[in-house]
């Protein structure tokens, strides 16, 4: 009988991950697995002034990890720009996921 796979889940996006990654590190009461059931493996990855254009070039972070729940924490920067408006970052977004390496996992 084959050991069941360890489910993985993706917080991709806005440095507010990394950020979240080190409050959880320094936090002895809280876990990485976020409390999920069956410990699953959580990866952390945010970047520094992400925008959702520039997310493009990282989604090989979620390829590379294939995890099966993936939480993007994106657009907060695009939105703080005022010449976007919340439309154009919400299609954004969703261009991200459709041109993205997701459906290969």
């Amino acid at each position: 009988m084959a050991a069941p796979s360890t489910l993985k889940v993706q917080l991709f996006g806005h440095p507010f991950v990394n950020n979240l990654k080190d409050f959880i590190r320094h936090d002895t009461t809280l876990r990485f697995d976020l409390n999920l059931q069956g410990h699953p493996l959580v990866q952390y990855s945010g970047f520094s002034g992400a925008r959702v254009d520039t997310l493009h070039d990282r989604l090989t972070v979620i390829s590379d990890f294939k995890p099966e729940i993936v939480v993007l924490i994106i657009g907060t920067n695009d939105i703080y720009d005022s010449s976007c408006s919340i439309i154009s970052v919400a299609n954004k977004i969703e261009n991200l996921g459709g041109k993205s390496k997701f459906s290969t996992f």
